[in-house]
């Protein structure tokens, strides 16, 4: 599969975590992890010309949270070249609901991710891949 993964999550265990779950789950092993949205923004608009990207994306950060982020990411980028998966702490509703309102969006996990929500983003994305 010709994807890279990308988790962008200002908390280091978090990215720790999940990059071990990744590694174990069906998913592409090309990671790339950044602490703040800031910093990803720049890697996924440039990579994604020429590479597709599957995004762990968490909501609340600081400076750029990761709504903001998605909002840019669509203004910039091809959107079949993008895939992204909320994980977020947050429980609200609303997040959930504003979440399935990207096109980007194929995915809302609750933290930490789990060695099984990986190979359930694994079918998504194929299914998406496909379609």
């Amino acid at each position: 599969m010709n994807l890279d993964v990308v988790i962008v999550d200002d908390d280091a265990v978090v990215l720790f975590l999940h990059k071990v779950l990744i590694k174990k789950s069906p998913l592409p092993s090309a990671i790339h992890d950044f602490r703040s949205a800031k910093e990803a923004l720049p890697f996924v608009v440039e990579r994604s010309k020429t590479q597709k990207l599957l995004i762990f994306l968490d909501i609340n950060m600081p400076e750029i949270n990761g709504w903001d982020f998605l909002e840019q990411l669509e203004q910039r980028v091809a959107s079949k070249k993008i895939f992204v998966v909320m994980v977020t702490s947050s429980i609200n509703w609303s997040d959930r609901n504003r979440a399935g309102k990207y096109s980007l969006v194929i995915d809302y996990r609750e933290k930490p991710l789990s060695k099984q929500a990986c190979e359930e983003v694994y079918i998504k994305l194929l299914n998406r891949l496909n379609s």
